[in-house]
């Protein structure tokens, strides 16, 4: 261990972000299952105050990594907002990943006005995750994964069996092809699930599923009901064309009660 706390071999840390302190069991979830999967230490960042050591540590296990709390001033006490907090924090840090959960009184960045969450995502310099806040991610026993072959699938695994091996849970790599679809259609799809299956490395508890739908956020969501979290990659589509046409993530997590992560690779 350095002096300033980091691991010495690997200390870029999981940076969690806590906009509700006594709150934001997922976000700190997610921050110590990437920093265990990674041998990387949790540095706990709260954009309105700095987190309180003992109320912080709670998602601590005894083999977890090692935890370091940010002083920061509060966006109140200096008029930054939580997004410029956040960014500064990631690159003084030198943080691997953000993680955020979004608070009950937000909804995904579909509407006009911009959330405190979604301002966060977009001004970080660093890969993002993002958990809607909806049930609990310990004892996982099985996870969705939807792949579509965007740029966020290999993050998108990556969170997805840091959770896994935290939990023990199964992952189902899930790819969706119209009804009828012909065959380039399906070997595109099936090379999704083959470009996700690569990023799990050695990781042997996951099945593959091509499924036929017309909606695929409709499927996703019907399947959830036989899954503990769905975990898959950030609209590729514009804010704006977000907010006209919608967008399949933005859909499923509207339309499931069980948590749904989101990756944001940068």
């Amino acid at each position: 261990m350095g002096e300033d706390g980091t691991s010495p071999r690997n200390g870029r840390p999981v940076l969690g972000t806590l906009l509700d302190p006594t709150g934001d069991t997922q976000a700190r979830e997610l921050s110590f299952a990437l920093a265990r999967e990674a041998d990387r230490p949790v540095r706990l960042l709260s954009p309105g105050r700095v987190p309180d050591a003992q109320g912080s540590s709670t998602a601590a296990r005894a083999d977890g990594p090692p935890v370091q709390f940010a002083c920061t001033e509060s966006a109140v006490g200096t008029g930054r907002s939580p997004a410029d907090i956040v960014a500064q924090e990631a690159v003084d840090a030198g943080a691997d990943v953000v993680t955020v959960e979004r608070p009950s009184s937000e909804t995904p960045g579909t509407g006009l006005r911009r959330e405190t969450t979604d301002r966060i995502v977009d001004n970080s310099p660093i890969d993002t995750v993002v958990a809607n806040g909806n049930g609990e991610l310990d004892d996982l026993a099985s996870i969705l994964v939807p792949v579509a072959g965007g740029p966020h699938t290999e993050l998108t695994v990556r969170v997805a069996r840091a959770l896994a091996d935290r939990e023990n849970a199964w992952i189902e790599l899930f790819t969706v092809v119209p009804t009828g679809a012909d065959a380039d259609r399906r070997s595109a799809a099936a090379g999704h699930l083959a470009d996700a299956r690569g990023h799990l490395g050695d990781f042997e508890e996951f099945d593959t599923w091509l499924y036929e739908a017309d909606d695929p956020a409709a499927a996703i969501a019907e399947q959830s009901a036989y899954y503990d979290a769905i975990i898959m990659g950030a609209p590729t589509k514009s804010h704006l064309k977000r907010v006209v046409f919608g967008s399949t993530t933005d859909s499923v997590d509207e339309s499931v009660d069980i948590p749904v992560v989101t990756a944001v690779s940068k």
